[in-house]
């Protein structure tokens, strides 16, 4: 119903000026007569347009379904021995000789039999011809024809924020399944892949990503961003999907055809800053036997472009290499000193695995008339350094490449050769006072393995002297823009006002579920944690019964408050499980999962690993493990997988003053 308005109204409907009354009557009555009509028309248009959109997402969806199959699997291998068919994926139809492309799925686990099935029923057994490990997708071919058609992979343009479609098939009847959504992204999972807000889960993977008009844009794929966990699962409706471009899989179809395998490709350069993002492109290390080391790429080196393309940050250089593959030659500009460099590489899929190595000394940098110098302030025990390098000397070069600063320098040692000695290049404490030019001595010294067991007894150096004046107490505390409940043990007050004279090391540990007395556990440390100078902080998941996978960022948040208070040692910052329950398990995420939130990660021997991607250890932020409790070499059982990726492992006892010296450890070289 339309309701009139008064008279005292009228005159304040918009009407044309110079009307009479008769004519601002008529117009009152008009304009929400005419106001409604308009709604009433603008509503039908939406109802119309949604009615369009349907009619162009079915229509696009029906140019691409004859070329989707449906994949199940069976016999595969699941906990506990169990065997079970798992949840079956998709593929499509690349060629008129029974090949088609699908997910990483399919040979996840090692299925006994993999079985395609078109939309009319009809079955195949199909085998694996070729697998593209970096971008998670496999080339099946079918023993049987089926009745399908090919799809067109060729590249077909995109833009951020068109619509977008992912097809798949549903399991069971075999029917077509739809998701729509924008294209949000391109290049992302470092160069590879779009990104879109559909919404998947298994049944689309394999599928196609298309356009309004049924256009292939790529295949879409189980991946997660860097970093998240391996169960893919997690990501079900998480708003994040991601597609290989048609072109980037016809580009690669001639070689997994010949049953070629695709790898990523690897170079071997270690970056000098943890932050990919800061804009530098320095090259702190290069790692041994590989392509980088072939080449002949020093320390030093900066990188100015790759296959001509200008590069400002790590992350741009990581952005390019991730698209490469292994067996790809890549063109490198690099800056040396005044000069510019050329290298063409060829890339590799493996490089020999790291072995963390040290010199067994500590530094820190100290500005000179030439800038910054790195001069000694200990040497431990037994280590490689220990009858050839003093505190106070100070170390210029390291291979005829100067040092820069310690930070650098530590990267560097951590991936040097161990079967190459290195050539040092260091003014001696003594003849740093010299008039005029200084005096380098020059000696050749090998790294070992960093050592496995904790170091008895720390150089002074990294020992601390507890202030008198200085209390360390027990108090609960509060975490901005965070649910989880937290204790800690440090100084009081909260501002350290000596901060220049007392430098802390800070041990995150993580609570298990159920530990609802934090400020009882945190008193445990009391004692250790004050004589050591290392602030404890235990952390309790946001729900009390459980820790959750979005919370594998929370410690990282805390570390970061937490230094804007206190003057801690960047070197000297480590995460542990308060016990062998999901704390050690969160622990474990939180450090691997976000290379370089940590230098140091301890975990009871008994603890059990998340379900997380397992990456290599990067020396441009290398992670220290410490298991604690473990009785011989060959405990924990996933502890060779963690020495194959590059980590450095510790092992010693559980007891909590061997924890603290650890931490107190960690900046060692």
């Amino acid at each position: 119903m339309i309701t009139f308005p008064s008279s005292s109204a009228a005159d304040r409907i918009p009407c044309p000026t110079g009307l009479s009354w008769v004519g601002r009557r008529i117009c009152s009555i008009a304009f929400p007569i005419l106001l409604a009509l308009c709604v009433t028309s603008v509503s039908q248009s939406e109802d119309d347009l949604r009615l369009l959109r349907a009619k162009a997402i079915r229509l696009a969806v029906q140019r691409v379904a004859p070329s989707i199959v449906r994949v199940e699997k069976f016999g595969v291998a699941e906990a506990g021995g169990e065997v079970a068919d798992d949840a079956p994926t998709v593929a499509i139809a690349v060629d008129d000789k029974r090949h088609y492309v699908a997910s990483s799925l399919v040979n996840r686990q090692t299925p006994t039999a993999i079985v395609l099935v078109s939309a009319d029923g009809t079955r195949s057994t199909a085998k694996i011809v070729a697998t593209d490990y970096r971008r998670q997708l496999v080339l099946l071919e079918a023993a049987e024809e089926l009745p399908v058609k090919p799809a067109d992979l060729t590249e077909t343009p995109v833009s951020i924020g068109q619509t977008v479609i992912a097809v798949g098939r549903i399991a069971g009847d075999g029917s077509t399944a739809v998701s729509s959504g924008v294209l949000s992204a391109e290049d992302r999972l470092w160069g590879i892949a779009l990104q879109t807000d559909a919404r998947v889960s298994s049944v689309f993977y394999g599928g196609p990503l298309i356009d309004l008009k049924g256009r292939i844009l790529g295949v879409l794929v189980p991946a997660v961003p860097d970093d998240a966990g391996e169960d893919i699962t997690a990501w079900y409706d998480s708003g994040v999907a991601f597609a290989i471009p048609g072109a980037a899989i016809v580009q690669r179809l001639p070689s997994m055809l010949r049953g070629e395998d695709v790898h990523a490709g690897l170079v071997g350069i270690v970056a000098k800053s943890s932050d990919p993002y800061v804009e530098n492109t320095e090259i702190s290390a290069v790692r041994p036997r590989s392509p980088a080391a072939l080449s002949e790429f020093l320390p030093g080196d900066k990188v100015q472009s790759i296959d001509g393309k200008l590069v400002r940050s790590h992350r741009e250089v990581k952005q390019i290499l991730g698209a490469k593959d292994a067996g790809q030659s890549v063109v490198f500009e690099l800056t040396r000193g005044d000069a510019v460099v050329s290298k063409t590489v060829e890339l590799v899929k493996s490089i020999p695995p790291l072995r963390p190595q040290w010199l067994g000394i500590t530094a820190r940098d100290e500005k000179s008339e030439t800038g910054t110098a790195v001069v000694v302030t200990g040497v431990f025990e037994n280590a490689p350094a220990t009858n050839d390098i003093n505190t106070g000397d100070q170390i210029v070069a390291i291979d005829g490449s100067p040092v820069g600063d310690v930070s650098s320098m530590r990267r560097r040692i951590f991936a040097a050769d161990p079967d190459k000695p290195l050539q040092i290049d260091l003014i001696r404490k003594q003849d740093r006072t010299v008039q005029g030019e200084p005096v380098v001595s020059k000696i050749s010294i090998n790294t070992a393995d960093l050592a496995e067991d904790i170091p008895a007894v720390l150089p002074e150096s990294l020992q601390f002297v507890m202030d008198k004046e200085t209390n360390w107490g027990v108090t609960d505390l509060t975490l901005p823009d965070l649910a989880n409940k937290a204790a800690m043990i440090g100084p009081t007050p909260l501002i350290d006002q000596q901060a220049e004279a007392r430098i802390y090391g800070l041990l995150l540990v993580m609570a298990d579920p159920g530990d609802s007395d934090l400020k009882k556990v945190a008193g445990t440390w009391e004692k250790v944690a004050s004589n050591a100078g290392v602030i404890v902080c235990v952390v309790g998941p946001s729900k009390e019964e459980r820790w959750q996978p979005e919370e594998i960022d929370v410690a990282s948040r805390v570390v970061a408050s937490l230094t804007k208070t206190y003057a801690i040692d960047s070197l000297m910052v480590a995460i542990a499980g308060a016990g062998s329950g999901a704390g050690g398990s969160m622990a474990m995420a939180s450090a691997i999962g976000r290379p370089g939130s940590f230098v140091g990660l301890a975990v009871l021997a008994d603890v059990t690993p998340p379900a997380i991607r397992l990456v290599e250890n990067d020396a441009s932020a290398p992670l220290q493990m410490f298991i604690r409790g473990a009785e011989n070499p060959d405990e924990p059982s996933w502890a060779a997988a963690l020495v194959k990726a590059g980590y450095a492992i510790q092992r010693g006892d559980d007891q909590t003053e061997t924890l603290v010296r650890w931490v107190r450890s960690l900046p060692r070289i």
